[in-house]
């Protein structure tokens, strides 16, 4: 990646039994994101400005190019850059979301997850019956996992963004609202 200003401070956060450190990009979160999917992240693991990673992603992350630097410098970057958010911007947690399923077994969303989402899952190649789905929302996103042994495939139409992890076995669709 030319130009890459993806950043990585220290693995030094205790958490889960590792040591855990904070990826970022300076530039966007357009560059943040494709380079967290070439790490294999899942997306729901975006915390509005940066990605949490333990330490063997970490490592993962120096090999594909990210630039080490200590966590003061981090911050400092991503401040200048317009591209820190608050705490109080945020994202919360993802909170589960009650969905229920047809008789094909595709989810049914509730009302108010977003017309697109609801769509994208219509587009989803999997086998239903054995697939398992979670849905789970957050300060304006919501997001599907769909996880099948079989594999999942989906027909990308641009308006919810879509990852597929695990290879392939895992998918997530994630809308904003």
């Amino acid at each position: 990646m030319g130009g890459m200003s993806v950043l990585v401070d220290e693995a030094i956060w205790p958490w889960r039994g590792d040591r855990w450190a904070h990826l970022v990009s300076d530039t966007s979160y357009a560059e943040l994101h494709a380079f967290a999917a070439e790490l294999g992240l899942r997306r729901m693991a975006f915390q509005g400005d940066h990605y949490d990673v333990p330490a063997a992603v970490r490592a993962a992350a120096l090999d594909l190019g990210a630039r080490p630097v200590p966590g003061r410098e981090l911050v400092r970057r991503l401040r200048t850059s317009g591209l820190r958010l608050a705490a109080a911007d945020r994202p919360g947690r993802w909170e589960s979301m009650a969905i229920t399923r047809g008789l094909d077994g595709r989810p049914v969303l509730a009302d108010q997850a977003p017309v697109s989402l609801s769509d994208a899952v219509a587009t989803v190649a999997v086998d239903w019956v054995t697939a398992v789905v979670e849905a789970f929302e957050r300060s304006g996103e919501v997001a599907v996992v769909v996880e099948c042994a079989g594999g999942v495939g989906v027909v990308d139409d641009g308006r919810v963004e879509a990852r597929r992890t695990d290879g392939d076995r895992r998918l997530e669709l994630l809308a904003r609202w």
